[in-house]
């Protein structure tokens, strides 16, 4: 019986001490707590939430992850959509098998790549020229993309919420090759949307 009762505490113990050192990376809040698009998930330390537009499936895919006591939840959820919608229903989400140190791994992933510090599209650099030589002569040429996908990204915490727009990621990054900050966003993306029970059919 002691041997039990000691085994108990232990568990408890290592549990505490691995939710203490789960370290929420810093970030500042640019949206309001009620701005949060998925009131379905309650009492968590953080979460981290991608809605992608998948142009070809015409759907919404949501991938979220959820800290809660040192601990985390894997969701995903899907709508239908011949267009993409300004607002942002809540999906039905669904909890996906996960270990603490794939999330983990993630969330070092996501960090490396400056999730919580970077900015979005309408703060970045408009960078969709470059010079090329057509006829045999320099030209400025406009690059731009129609109907690829886009990416909504939330930071939320029970105190601030921080949200981010992306629109093809991938292709902005190809004509943006001197900003890392762009570099970043498709590593960003990657790690959201890769290695999901539901894929991305095609992004950019």
């Amino acid at each position: 019986m002691k041997k039990l009762i000691l085994l108990v505490w232990s568990t408890l113990l290592i549990n505490y001490v691995f939710a203490q050192h789960v370290a929420i990376p810093q970030f500042k809040s640019n949206s309001s707590t009620s701005d949060n698009p998925f009131p379905s998930i309650k009492n968590y330390d953080l979460m981290l939430a991608c809605r992608a537009y998948d142009g070809i499936a015409h759907q919404l895919i949501f991938n979220i992850l959820v800290l809660k006591s040192g601990h985390w939840q894997k969701l995903n959820g899907t709508i239908p959509a011949q267009s993409v919608p300004l607002s942002v229903d809540e999906p039905s989400l669904k909890p996906l098998e996960t270990t603490d140190a794939e999330c983990n791994a993630l969330l070092t992933g996501l960090t490396g790549a400056h999730l919580f510090t970077i900015e979005d599209d309408n703060t970045l650099p408009k960078c969709n020229e470059t010079i090329e030589v057509i006829n045999g002569a320099r030209q400025t040429v406009v690059h731009s993309i129609e109907d690829g996908p886009e990416y909504r990204i939330w930071i939320a915490t029970p105190k601030k919420v921080r949200y981010l727009y992306y629109a093809s990621p991938t292709f902005f990054a190809q004509y943006c090759p001197n900003n890392k900050d762009r570099v970043d966003i498709v590593k960003i993306v990657e790690l959201f949307t890769k290695n999901w029970p539901v894929q991305m059919s095609n992004y950019n």
